[in-house]
């Protein structure tokens, strides 16, 4: 037999960069936020409704987004809207041009269709993972790509912060359309699912043990015996494993909007030396993204049960996120990045809810359920910016906030317990009529 080809980790690769680039743009508005809420003069309520003017259309366009990947696969739905962002990418950095007037409403407007043609990435990611990976390689395959939204931060704030303080947060914006637009000739060329691509062996066909059921049940007539959203929405599972990546998430969106003005505010440090600080939380959560892949996918290879080979990296990490409660009495910056750290650690390590999406029902609802889990956790990006703006703003500090986030990891820990008894295929309930 031929050897194993490993395509599959090329097309994770560009999965990866299309993921990091995104996460590089949301990165942006949060490390040029004191710049940005200068040049448009807004205060803090203003600029949490610009961190979260995202999430909402982000939230939106989730479920939408996960049936459309279903209908009509990944190439064609990443292709259109990477098109649609690169354009978008170059308007954000036009703004400052507009009248300062016009600037935030615009700049929200524009965030807010980000949002939306953002929404179906991880819905694709999952499918991208599902098809080209055997069950066995899925968790360490999908940490590489939600991996890919700390090693983002790692890679491109420290060159965000200099050009914001130094030069124009703008410029940053037309870099990234650039690069975008370089990566959408790279996916429009090479991407292909596994029975498609030319270069893929016997042996790689073989290991991802591709099914044909999704693509055989396509062309029969389904008839459900109540719709796959409420189906998955009432089954307590998935519910379970939603509301705890809700729970979790509000620690990423921490980080990602408001963890820069919180360094800045609270040890009165410049943007630039904000950018550096930030490095180490994102590597943290990025080692620990890698490792609770490797060590779930082991564990299963050594014989441990399913649940207890997702659960136990899932816990720890959120033992360990809770630990940003500790911030309420540290007075030290470097103390201060140390705690960020552990806590980014410990969500890149809980965060294999991605994997349980791409385990816990067939191939052909993957991208409906991807997408109402994305949901849920990108509510987190609407309510943690805003909340903490107001918080921010009534208290002068960032106490309320940590004991927001604080009581969400805990909240996340008894959803997976309590809810989540058991990880396995949830089976939509349908009906095929042949012949059709």
């Amino acid at each position: 037999m031929e050897k194993d080809s490993k395509i599959r980790y090329r097309i994770l690769f560009i999965v990866f960069f299309i993921t990091a680039l995104s996460f590089a743009d949301r990165a942006t508005v949060s490390i040029a936020g004191e710049a940005i809420s200068e040049d448009f003069q807004i205060d803090g309520i203003m600029l949490g409704y610009i961190f979260s003017a995202f999430s909402w259309t982000y939230v939106l366009a989730q479920i939408p987004g996960g049936i459309l990947v279903d209908r009509f696969g990944p190439k064609i739905i990443h292709t259109i809207l990477m098109m649609i962002w690169t354009v978008l990418l170059f308007s954000h950095g036009a703004t400052p041009w507009l009248p300062i007037a016009m600037m935030a409403i615009v700049f929200i407007i524009l965030r807010a269709l980000t949002g939306l043609v953002s929404a179906p990435m991880f819905s694709v990611n999952s499918r991208v993972v599902a098809e080209w990976f055997p069950i066995k390689e899925r968790a360490f395959a999908t940490s590489i790509y939600t991996s890919a939204q700390y090693l983002s931060v790692v890679l491109f704030a420290p060159i965000f912060g200099f050009i914001s303080m130094y030069y124009s947060w703008s410029i940053i914006f037309f870099m990234m359309a650039i690069a975008m637009g370089l990566v959408l000739i790279i996916w429009m060329k090479y991407f292909r699912l596994p029975f498609e691509h030319p270069k893929v062996s016997l042996s790689e066909r073989s290991l991802i043990n591709q099914k044909v059921i999704a693509s055989q049940v396509e062309k029969k007539k389904i008839i459900f015996d109540r719709q796959p959203v409420r189906q998955l929405l009432t089954n307590q599972m998935t519910v379970g494993i939603y509301i705890g990546q809700y729970c979790s998430a509000v620690v990423n969106y921490f980080f990602m909007t408001w963890f820069p003005l919180y360094l800045i505010d609270t040890f009165d440090v410049s943007i630039y030396q904000t950018s550096l600080y930030m490095i180490f939380p994102a590597s943290g959560a990025f080692l620990g993204s890698l490792l609770a892949g490797y060590i779930s996918d082991r564990l299963i290879a050594k014989g441990y049960s399913h649940t207890f080979s997702r659960k136990l990296p899932i816990t720890i990490g959120l033992l360990a996120s809770s630990l940003i409660v500790c911030l309420l009495w540290i007075q030290s910056v470097t103390v201060a990045v140390i705690c960020i750290t552990i806590v980014l650690w410990g969500r890149g390590f809980s965060g294999l809810g991605w994997t349980l999406i791409t385990e816990t029902v067939s191939k052909q609802f993957i991208g409906i359920h991807s997408g109402i889990f994305n949901t849920f956790s990108n509510l987190a990006g609407i309510i943690t910016p805003i909340v903490i703006g107001f918080l921010f703003e009534m208290q002068q500090n960032f106490n309320g906030a940590i004991i927001f986030i604080c009581a969400h990891c805990l909240l996340a820990i008894v959803s997976y317990h309590l809810l989540v008894k058991e990880i396995r295929e949830f089976e939509i309930k349908y009906r095929v009529l042949g012949g059709s």
